[in-house]
């Protein structure tokens, strides 16, 4: 399915400002299932330095340094992606006893997974709510995480450009939140269970784009590693399995760290922040 991505952030702010090093994630990932056709980054004003490098997870990141004052700063990115439909269930659970929770990894690969296995901010309600939902579906690895994914969609639903993702219990508490909360609880809930899991930033294509009702917007969601199947998404704010309507720009065990655009600046302003996202699919219109 091939893809283009037109993503512009406009800031605006009410006096010249000093634009502190900002930080981009906006490449998308490219993998066996996603290759990248074509990437433009347009940016006003123009940085004096753009440095382009692989981060401590091999996300593509982007630092942009600033010489003079400005009182805007504008970033279009056009992305061209070709992505594949997949069955995201089509594969058999190895060792096979991990089809049922918890999850046991061998000692080389838990090693390897520790930062994806971190239980901070996991509290006792988190660790009851987990495991009564493990209960209900007989600790059916599987079964669990499609019905955490019923559950977290279920809350309701609020849009948030801007601000880290509230804590796991805040989301559980409150039964509302943004796509990086219900990610990171999510997330939260899988650890309990010792899954790994890792929070993914990036872009969701609907399925039917003629359908009012199914946006294609920024995104967040949640990749968990299952013996067998490796890496898995699972995106509680659609209720779905990821299975080639997304597109990753950036995954993290520490959520913030993939924040598409972060940084600072310097000065006595207030600000306004806008984003677009158009997504289109190129196939169908040939």
């Amino acid at each position: 399915m091939l893809l283009k991505i037109e993503h512009e952030l406009d800031y605006q702010y009410s006096n010249a400002v000093f634009l502190e090093p900002h930080y981009l994630y906006l490449h998308p990932k490219r993998s066996s299932l996603l290759s990248l056709q074509s990437f433009d980054i347009q940016i006003s004003p123009e940085p004096t330095t753009i440095a382009k490098n692989l981060d401590t997870s091999d996300n593509t990141q982007y630092i942009l340094f600033f010489k003079n004052t400005t009182s805007a700063l504008n970033i279009k990115v056009t992305s061209i992606v070709d992505t594949t439909v997949f069955n995201p269930l089509s594969f058999i659970y190895h060792p096979f006893e991990n089809s049922s929770l918890p999850i046991q990894y061998s000692e080389e690969v838990a090693q390897a997974l520790s930062p994806y296995l971190v239980k901070d901010g996991i509290t006792t309600l988190i660790d009851q709510t987990a495991r009564q939902i493990a209960g209900s579906v007989d600790w059916n690895t599987t079964s669990f995480l499609t019905r955490l994914n019923a559950y977290i969609h279920e809350f309701a639903y609020e849009v948030r450009d801007e601000g880290e993702a509230h804590s796991p219990e805040i989301t559980l508490l409150s039964r509302y939140g943004s796509c990086r909360d219900y990610s990171v609880l999510f997330m939260a809930m899988c650890r309990v269970m010792g899954i790994a899991a890792r929070f993914v930033s990036g872009y969701y294509s609907a399925v039917e784009p003629e359908d009012p009702t199914q946006p294609q917007y920024l995104h967040a969601w949640v990749e968990v590693y299952l013996p067998g199947g490796g890496w898995r998404g699972f995106d509680p704010t659609q209720n779905c399995l990821v299975s080639g309507n997304h597109i990753p720009v950036g995954a993290s065990a520490i959520p913030h760290l993939v924040t598409p655009i972060r940084g600072t600046f310097r000065g006595s302003a207030s600000g306004t922040f806008e984003a677009k996202v158009n997504i289109t699919k190129l196939d169908e219109l040939h």
